[in-house]
């Protein structure tokens, strides 16, 4: 299946491991998923949450149409522990947020160490979203990604990323930019994406809302702007969006930092892994795709029975197309009427020589948003 683990490009002999999942006999280039969870230590759920999603994957292949497709023609990386050795801090029963860097705050043990999501270089303490004070929970560090799990963090996103924004802020990525980076965090049952530092919308701030509130449709998170929970600064998606102009979205999952099990195996799992999906699916194109309708529930006639089409079988495919799947708790997104629809057997559309296959509407004409 080509899954493999790789070390970070870390500085100072600090180095993360990553969970890489793609078919390395199919060539690429593929767009990328980039995953971070567990970047404040006592945020239990993000990293089972995302082995949840590798497991599905691998586990998956070759008998689940989505993963197997996912795998073939992407590539899927996860860094399940951003803060390992905060990790291991929160688990002998601390609230434990930062890393464990004892240069800061020393002389208060529990309370050394710099907040990793407020140390990125892109935005670094600019805008009151951090705090200057060793002891605080929200401690930037001295200077902008002086943590070598930041660096660490940093140094991946950008040898797995084009740079496709300028240094303007008022740029926006082309809207065929490849490529998304999820951060996981608790808890608030939250869909947010950037910008955190000002009230004023990304370049890209239509489309990310666009997707952002397709994301949030599963998982039932209210979705918004980062800056409508609270001022930040010096996160991490500043490196994904801020600086290459990679989609970059954060999750707040839940409603506590240690999550109880019933909890989260009957509402934060089921909620959660459609939306993870659909983040893979779209990697391609997230500044368009998103903004389409859905394809679901396709089913072939009766011709077509398990474990395939025999070939020469005529067979009629169906399906639904849904233009009007949004989570539109916190404003609407605008829908459509649908005009067409498009199958393509085996080899995928942007393949040189992909043959598209027209639909026809079940009641005679595209005309409606379903």
């Amino acid at each position: 299946r080509g899954d493999s683990w790789q070390k970070t490009a870390g500085l100072g002999g600090y180095d993360i491991m990553v969970l890489k999942l793609t078919n390395s006999a199919l060539p690429g280039p593929k767009p990328k998923l980039f995953v971070t969870s567990a970047i404040h230590a006592r945020e239990y759920a993000t990293t089972e949450l995302v082995t949840r999603f590798a497991e599905y994957l691998v586990n998956h292949y070759g008998t689940d149409a989505d993963a197997t497709w996912l795998i073939d023609h992407h590539e899927l990386h996860f860094m399940l522990h951003a803060n390992p050795d905060g990790r291991k801090q929160a688990e002998t029963g601390l609230s434990w947020r930062k890393n464990t860097n004892d240069n800061y705050c020393s002389f208060w043990p529990n309370y050394r160490g710099a907040d990793l999501n407020r140390n990125f270089e892109f935005s670094w303490g600019c805008c009151g979203g951090s705090s200057g004070s060793e002891c605080d929970a929200t401690y930037r560090g001295p200077s902008a990604a002086s943590e070598p799990e930041t660096q660490a963090v940093q140094n991946y996103v950008r040898a797995n990323f084009a740079d496709n924004r300028g240094p303007d802020p008022s740029d926006p990525a082309p809207d065929d930019t490849s490529g998304v980076y999820l951060d996981i965090h608790s808890h608030g049952k939250l869909l947010l994406w950037p910008w955190g530092h000002t009230s004023d919308p990304a370049p890209n701030g239509t489309q990310l809302q666009t997707m952002g509130r397709k994301l949030a449709f599963w998982n039932d998170h209210s979705p918004e702007q980062a800056i409508g929970l609270y001022p930040t600064d010096g996160t991490t998606d500043g490196v994904g969006y801020g600086e290459l102009g990679v989609a970059s979205f954060t999750y707040e999952l839940g409603t506590a930092f240690f999550e109880s099990c019933s909890y989260f195996e009957d509402t934060i799992v089921p909620d959660n892994m459609p939306s993870l999906i659909y983040a893979a699916k779209v990697v391609r194109t997230p500044y368009m795709t998103p903004a389409g309708p859905d394809a679901l529930s396709p089913a072939l006639s009766d011709g077509a029975a398990a474990p395939g089409v025999t070939p020469g079988t005529p067979v009629t495919l169906q399906a639904t197309v849904n233009d009007t799947r949004y989570n539109n708790s916190n404003g609407a997104e605008p829908t459509q009427n649908v005009v067409a629809a498009e199958v393509y057997v085996d080899t995928p559309p942007w393949v040189t020589g992909a043959t598209a296959i027209a639909m026809s509407a079940s009641d005679g004409a595209f005309d409606a948003t379903v």
